[in-house]
């Protein structure tokens, strides 16, 4: 199976020509990775850049106290470890499968040659770390600026898809999924949810959330 046009999708190589995508197709690896299965772990060298094809994945960072954060989750053509690896640093961040996936690995030589065949792409990179660094920065600002419910309307906002019956969450968050994206405990966010469902602002079950009004400014 082809893949140069999800690979055309990775904003750093959005301006390969095709032929460069089929050949950096042809040099990569394919890898998969169960549902659950962990990636890559924070701290460890980055010898590939990680493309991936199929599937979702949750990327998070653990404190010191076990205590886990999430980042986010990333779909089908999203690159991971390109700066790592033109920098020659670790991991910052550990991921997991939410769902099988499929990636393509590239060798750092591999990579490395690339970069010397096209310069441009140094550019997307720098681009890649400016929008890392403004997506890091918000979330910084809202974990000290945002209460528990800001956070939660946030995501909510962010993951609900338009429908008939109001705003769908399909992605099957559990509380806890809920409290690790926001950095709040569980309980909090069961306490939330439940002002929520009473609110008539949302309603539950059959593994998904259905926005049901427009979530209040504050709560």
């Amino acid at each position: 199976m082809g893949y140069e046009a999800v690979l055309a999708k990775v904003e750093l190589f959005s301006t390969l020509p095709v032929e460069d995508l089929l050949e950096l197709e042809n040099v990569a690896t394919r890898r998969h990775f169960s549902k659950g299965v962990l990636i890559f772990n924070e701290g460890e060298p980055v010898d590939h850049l990680l493309v991936l094809i199929e599937g979702r994945m949750r990327i998070f960072h653990n404190n010191d106290a076990g205590r886990e954060f999430v980042y986010g989750v990333a779909d089908a053509g999203t690159s991971f470890g390109e700066l790592a690896l033109f920098a020659d640093e670790e991991r910052a961040v550990s991921a997991e499968a939410e769902e099988d996936c499929v990636f393509l690995a590239i060798s750092r030589t591999n990579f490395l040659t690339l970069l010397s065949q096209h310069p441009e792409l140094k550019d997307h990179m720098l681009l890649t770390a400016m929008n890392v660094i403004r997506h890091l920065t918000k979330t910084v600002s809202d974990l000290a600026l945002k209460d528990v419910y800001g956070r939660i309307r946030k995501v909510f906002e962010a993951l609900a898809v338009p429908t008939e019956e109001g705003g769908l969450i399909e992605d099957q968050l559990t509380q806890q999924d809920l409290a690790d994206r926001v950095g709040a405990s569980r309980e909090m966010i069961a306490k939330v949810m439940k002002e929520l469902v009473a609110g008539g602002y949302v309603q539950t079950g059959r593994r998904r959330i259905l926005i049901l009004k427009k979530l209040p400014e504050h709560f």
